[in-house]
């Protein structure tokens, strides 16, 4: 589930024109979803509802999104998968990713609605073209395993791709464990060593794994150019960091 962290208000023709009172009005909005994240990280659901509820009510897609959340959760309410993606959905209808991938991922695990692979992966695509890292991933995840399109390793290579430079440790592990064994592309154990030692680095268990058959088919220097490799990655923010 993909929760909206930080709110940076977007400021139409209206607020051009009513100029320091809409200012005020979206710095009010800020705070409150803040507080309402805030409650929410210290476990105050209730809190976290009555942050977001006017907001959600008078069209904020973040609290809508947040919202959306909590119904999924059970968090301060009565679990609603029905109701969850009623607050989704309200969002999407401004473009809001978060929300795009969230709804995906209940038609992806057919949560409150019957379970339709086809549907995840249109919402997926959604917010991958807006690139959300989660939804960049499975995007990737539905192309490697043929879920509601054709298998296609070689676009599930890309999205995995795209998804691992925002440094996110699924799609890392997902990407060298393909660049090792050669889907959708040839076999570049060097590569899916550096890959699988970023992945290492954000947690991800079975990292080790394909990081130990990436040093099998190397020898000890191609090892620490890779090793190298990891280190710049690391200092240019995966700028540097090819695939």
């Amino acid at each position: 589930m993909a929760l909206l962290t930080s709110h940076k208000p977007k400021l139409g023709l209206a607020c051009a024109l009513t100029g320091l009172l809409c200012l005020l009005s979206a710095a009010a909005t800020g705070d409150s979803l803040k507080a309402g994240l805030s409650a929410l990280k210290r476990g105050h659901y209730a809190t976290a509802m009555r942050a977001w509820l006017p907001l959600a009510e008078q069209g904020s897609a973040q609290a809508q999104n947040n919202l959306g959340h909590l119904y999924e959760e059970g968090f301060g309410v009565a679990q609603d998968y029905t109701q969850a993606m009623s607050w989704y959905k309200k969002a999407t209808h401004q473009g809001l990713a978060e929300a795009q991938h969230n709804v995906g991922m209940l038609y992806y695990q057919g949560y409150g609605v019957r379970q339709n692979y086809r549907s995840a992966r249109k919402w997926f695509n959604l917010a991958a073209q807006q690139d959300l890292a989660e939804a960049q991933y499975m995007l990737g995840l539905a192309y490697y395993l043929g879920r509601g399109i054709n298998q296609d390793n070689r676009l599930a290579r890309q999205w995995f791709f795209k998804s691992a430079k925002q440094d996110y440790g699924n799609s890392q592990l997902m990407f060298a464990y393909m660049t090792q064994a050669g889907d959708g592309t040839e076999p570049q154990p060097q590569v899916a060593l550096v890959w699988a030692l970023l992945a290492e680095k954000n947690g991800i268990p079975d990292a080790r794994d394909v990081a130990f058959h990436a040093e099998l088919l190397l020898d000890d220097p191609q090892i620490t150019i890779a090793k190298q490799l990891f280190q710049q990655c690391l200092s240019t923010q995966l700028q540097q960091c090819s695939g």
